[in-house]
Formats: C-alpha cells, sequence, structure tokens
C-alpha cells in the first residue's frame, strides 16, 4: 500500500472500455480489472449533471490502475477530457486525509472540476491541474469503504495467473449492505 501523501491511483479516460481492458490486461499485464457502470448526480464544475460512466479498477504491482469510460448521457469532465485531448492519462488520486488535501489544493489555486459522493459515504473531488500537469488531481474519503474494497481487488491481484477472468464485475467485491 502507497504510503500517505503518495500516488495512489492513476485514471485513463477511454473511448472504448473493452478495447482498453484487452490493452491493459494482454500488453500491460495489469489486473485483473473490476468492471462496473456508475450512473449519479454530481457537480460537475459547481453544476449538477449526470455522471455516467463505465469504470474498471486493477493493480499495476502496487498502483491502482482506474480506466474511465464516459457513457452517451455523462455530463462529467471525464466526457470534457475525451472530447478535448482524447483518450489517455486522466487524473491521479492522492493517499491523504480528504480535508487537509482539500484545503491544500485550493490553497494553491486549484478549483473542484467534480464533486461527488458515493452511496457509502465517501466524498470524491477531482481538481483541475491540467494547466501544471496535463490531468486531474483527486481525493477521496479512502477510509470508509474504499479502501476495503481496494484490499479485495489487491488480493485477487497477487492470487492472479495472469489470464484466468481478466475482467471481473466490480459488484461482487462490494458489501452488500452500506456501512453504518
Amino acid at each position: 500500500m502507497q504510503p500517505e501523501g503518495s500516488i495512489f491511483e492513476l485514471c485513463h479516460v477511454v473511448a472504448d472500455m473493452d478495447r482498453a481492458l484487452v490493452h491493459w490486461t494482454r500488453a500491460l499485464s495489469a489486473g485483473p480489472f473490476f468492471l462496473a457502470e456508475m450512473r449519479m448526480e454530481h457537480r460537475n464544475r459547481g453544476r449538477s449533471a449526470p455522471l455516467a460512466i463505465k469504470v474498471a479498477f486493477g493493480f499495476s504491482g502496487g498502483l491502482l490502475i482506474e480506466l474511465v469510460e464516459p457513457l452517451a448521457d455523462d455530463r462529467s469532465v471525464f466526457r470534457e477530457a475525451l472530447e478535448e485531448t482524447g483518450e489517455g492519462y486522466h487524473h491521479v488520486m492522492l493517499r491523504t486525509d480528504f480535508d487537509k488535501g482539500f484545503e491544500r489544493l485550493t490553497r494553491l489555486g486549484f478549483e473542484p472540476a467534480l464533486e461527488s459522493t458515493t452511496p457509502y459515504g465517501e466524498r470524491a473531488v477531482l481538481f483541475d491541474t491540467r494547466a501544471e500537469t496535463g490531468g486531474f488531481v483527486e481525493l477521496m474519503d479512502l477510509h470508509i469503504a474504499f479502501e476495503r474494497l481496494v484490499g479485495k481487488m489487491s488480493a485477487a491481484t497477487e492470487a492472479w495467473d495472469g489470464h484466468t477472468e481478466p475482467v471481473r464485475a466490480l459488484t461482487d467485491l462490494l458489501p452488500s449492505q452500506l456501512p453504518v
């Protein structure tokens, strides 16, 4: 697991999730990947908008890889980036306390571009840092449910033979009940 303050995740935005998963699992030997479709309301550049994406998570070594394909009705920075610059690097997620990271990035002059709360109560924000890095920086309340989910994905990676079931359902790893 990455230490506090380090990069925890690398995200790529993709136009075709199936093609991207073949590339990441076969050519880069990352995985297995856990795939899901997400639909929810979020704040996109300060306004309420639909977030509609296919998302897949898988490990390459100790780094969590996230692949995101915006769906037709998505109105988020994922669609924005795909339309403006095409497929590729989108953001990194930092392993840091959400409030401290939010304060630090705001103090540095970066603005939230995407804000959401997961069904498990985790706050997530993507700061627009494209002028400096070409991408965004994500912060998330990792300690609620996501950390346990990542632990399950990491264990699956350690047990994976590199071939069997390279793509799996993310729902298989999710808790059956929301945390209290």
